[in-house]
């Protein structure tokens, strides 16, 4: 159920900014409302997420827009270009498409092919999504080096101390994700995703045939997230997580020969 508030101010913005741009009505094929205004969890810092869907258009269209101080994010795509990034996320092993399928409110058009195209997008992900085809040891020595050089930063006092940490961090957090076959998921919503079960299913998608995350590396990388003043712990921290996801590959990146 969408708010009331927040149907009104669509409308409005539809009404206002998206309808008058489609000439032809026949060419809409539907107008798909998701995120956070569908699952539960909008509140008063939330966007609005739209997707408006045409049976033709030379281009995609992505644009920002607040109405009554809400701020609405939407796109406007050709049935062709959703279904072809449908296959695109499918191959990242990513689940955007599928949480939008569980969650979106169909609001205008033709609502039971838009249904029906929602629910074969699910479906064709579920058969297709495997694990990225990528050069996982190379990647661990990566991290390697980037830890022997935040412990450099963290021995001299340097102020970059933080922005190396949380990209260290992120890096572990991808190649773990990738490597064990997890979904793609976006850093800004992981720490969320990974902690709260009921978010996991509304933006992974409970229908989705995904891996659920690793709870020991959840544990580690919890810590990482939750320290944040003792730069001492913050990287005992760090090193745990990362001994943990070394602890997946043969490399031994204090011995290492590549040929390329």
């Amino acid at each position: 159920m969408i708010d009331r508030e927040a149907s009104r101010i669509i409308d409005k913005f539809l009404n206002s900014r998206i309808f008058p741009k489609i000439l032809d009505k026949d060419n809409l094929l539907g107008v798909v409302v998701y995120g956070s205004v569908t699952t539960g969890f909008f509140d008063k810092n939330s966007d609005i997420d739209l997707l408006v869907l045409l049976n033709y258009a030379k281009h995609s269209v992505r644009g920002v827009n607040f109405v009554d101080g809400v701020k609405i994010e939407y796109f406007i795509k050709p049935i062709e270009k959703f279904l072809s990034e449908g296959v695109q996320f499918t191959n990242m092993n990513c689940p955007s498409h599928i949480a939008l399928s569980q969650n979106a409110a169909i609001l205008y058009g033709d609502l039971d092919f838009v249904k029906g195209m929602l629910n074969a997008d699910n479906t064709f992900y579920n058969e297709n999504h495997k694990k990225p085809i990528m050069d996982f040891e190379t990647q661990i020595v990566q991290v390697d080096n980037r830890i022997s050089s935040l412990k450099n930063i963290y021995q001299r006092k340097g102020a970059e101390f933080e922005m190396v940490y949380y990209n260290i961090l992120e890096m572990i957090r991808s190649l773990h994700s990738a490597h064990a076959g997890e979904a793609n998921i976006p850093f800004v919503k992981a720490y969320r995703v990974y902690k709260d079960p009921d978010y996991y299913d509304k933006y992974v998608g409970k229908c989705a045939d995904n891996k659920k995350p690793d709870r020991k590396f959840v544990e580690l990388y919890s810590k990482c997230i939750e320290e944040t003043d003792n730069r001492a712990v913050m990287l005992n921290n760090l090193i745990a997580l990362y001994e943990y996801e070394r602890s997946f590959y043969n490399t031994n990146p204090n011995n290492y020969e590549l040929t390329f």
